[in-house]
């Protein structure tokens, strides 16, 4: 692939696991993988994070310019060129119907939008603890009416791995969960609308085949962009489950996978 050549590939890129990760010490973009999508690009294609995260994260984590647009909140908040081009939110009754089903399982939740986020029952330190992800303010807000809710996607907070079996096992025809190691939390999305819409919209909305198209990810959440695009390259730390639809398994984020992968379709120059 030349400088030259027009603009042929997209590519979809999951956060944590994939793009950023702890690396012991910190958690880190590594340079390997900031190197990659800046050859990426200037090679004429276009890179978006594909990502259960919010805008505010994202854009705190890694600027406005390292990306050309941003699918966050499981694919639906959508921005392109620094504006808003897509946001489905969760309406009031399924907000209703998600708190009720929480109480009965004895679930926390928080229902994150953008740019604030709505905490349901969640301890003080996990609340701290969300909060400490973000610069400056609060993310969440923690007094607030149900009408007032502005909230693409969720986040929910269970005491062990049975109690968030149960919730599986209970949303199973219409939610997805994506564990976060230790942490006793994962984020949800609707299995309805995720990450490989968010995708099929950008792809429709700019015109670009869906055989031009790649995606990097390493969570159970990545399973739908995966299967979506043309080529579906899961982390070394991916899920089995992410690996085994993968077109191809690279190294680790810390051991340059992405990198790597990038060369070793030629994407990139070594």
């Amino acid at each position: 692939m030349n400088k030259g050549d027009v603009m042929s590939k997209i590519a979809f890129f999951d956060i944590d696991g994939t793009l950023y990760g702890f690396n012991g010490k910190e958690h880190t973009i590594p340079k390997s993988t900031q190197l990659s999508l800046k050859k990426f690009r200037e090679n004429g294609n276009l890179a978006f994070i594909c990502t259960g995260r919010p805008m505010r994260f994202i854009y705190q984590i890694f600027g406005e310019d390292m990306f050309d647009g941003y699918i966050s909140a499981n694919g639906t908040h959508i921005v392109y060129k620094g504006e808003c081009i897509f946001n489905k939110t969760i309406d009031i009754n399924t907000l209703k119907e998600l708190i009720k089903s929480f109480d009965e399982l004895g679930i926390r939740s928080s229902f994150a939008g953008p740019y604030n986020g709505y905490s349901y029952k969640m301890k003080s330190e996990e609340t701290e603890q969300y909060n400490s992800q973000f610069n400056e303010t609060d993310y969440l807000i923690t007094k607030w009416k149900i009408e007032d809710v502005s909230a693409n996607t969720i986040d929910i907070f269970y005491k062990d791995k049975i109690q968030l079996n149960e919730c599986k096992d209970y949303f199973k025809d219409s939610l997805i969960f994506n564990p976060h190691g230790p942490h006793m939390s994962a984020d949800v999305s609707f299995k309805d609308f995720d990450k490989s819409d968010g995708i099929k919209y950008v792809v429709k909305t700019l015109n670009i085949p869906i055989e031009d198209t790649i995606a990097f990810g390493d969570g159970h959440n990545d399973i739908t962009m995966l299967k979506t695009v043309n080529t579906g390259i899961a982390m070394g730390n991916a899920v089995e489950e992410l690996k085994n639809i993968a077109s191809y398994v690279t190294e680790s984020i810390f051991d340059d996978g992405l990198y790597k992968a990038m060369v070793a379709y030629g994407f990139i120059d070594k």
